[in-house]
């Protein structure tokens, strides 16, 4: 059995609130930590009808002045701990426009997530002469998955039709002078929901630099995005592509 170093690759699935809570799964490089036998708990959603009423207007404090306005919108999405240690940090508004920013280039979007990642790493199992990640690894992510899809993804539409405003400010303050947090939040979304749900094992070979890489050319060719949901598992996977065509809905 083969473990793996516990150390994050600066990055956080949603460009929106959510894919920012997405990248919060952290992009764990592939090494070692010794790694148990259970099997993975599987998390599922369930998809709902989506009938989010048109975001009020409303007014919007400077965006320097966010955090105060933006901390009681999100806590009251949930009060799972996991959103509650990313809500204690600061400069939210900006955090969540960059964490769309990434996701839409198909970058890893973690980057200031560490509050949110989990607290071990992925462990790689032998079969034969081959490696796979060890099922027992997906368990890491239960918290996040499971804080994710437990949010309305009509309340989060709403949020973000109510923020756009201070998010397209950030957005177009990292470099995009004249871009659309929009146009960035529908492609980050579209590059997510093309993940494939891959069934275990999923088989890895050595890669650069002590890391793992996939052992299916067509996995390996993936985004830094789309690698992070397939390492979730294929339970969590399809949970998180539930919830992200919920959010895409609510948005439409």
């Amino acid at each position: 059995m083969e473990t793996q170093d516990r150390s994050i690759v600066p990055m956080a699935a949603g460009g929106v609130v959510i894919v920012a809570l997405l990248g919060g799964g952290a992009w764990w490089m592939w090494r070692t930590p010794p790694a148990t036998n259970s099997s993975p708990v599987a998390v599922t959603a369930t998809e709902a009808p989506i009938t989010p009423p048109a975001a009020p207007a409303v007014p919007l404090p400077p965006l320097d002045e966010m955090d105060a306005f933006l901390r009681p919108l999100l806590q009251a999405l949930s009060n799972r701990p996991e959103l509650a240690r990313w809500l204690a940090t600061d400069d939210l508004i900006r955090q969540l426009a960059a964490a769309i920013d990434r996701a839409s280039q198909g970058d890893n979007p973690a980057n200031g997530f560490r509050e949110l990642a989990p607290r071990s790493g992925m462990a790689v199992v032998r079969r034969g002469a081959r490696r796979s990640i060890d099922p027992a690894s997906y368990r890491r992510f239960d918290g996040l998955v499971t804080t994710v899809t437990s949010i309305d993804a009509s309340a989060v539409a709403r949020i973000y039709k109510t923020i756009r405003p201070r998010l397209n400010q950030a957005y177009q303050n990292m470099g995009h002078p004249g871009g659309d947090i929009d146009a960035a939040v529908q492609q980050a979304l579209a590059l997510l929901l093309e993940t494939p749900v891959v069934p275990a094992p999923v088989m890895l070979v050595e890669g650069s630099g002590a890391r793992w890489a996939y052992e299916d050319p067509k996995l390996e060719g993936l985004t830094p995005t789309q690698k992070q949901l397939v390492r979730m598992g294929p339970a969590h996977t399809e949970a998180m592509l539930v919830w992200l065509r919920a959010l895409k809905a609510g948005l439409e």
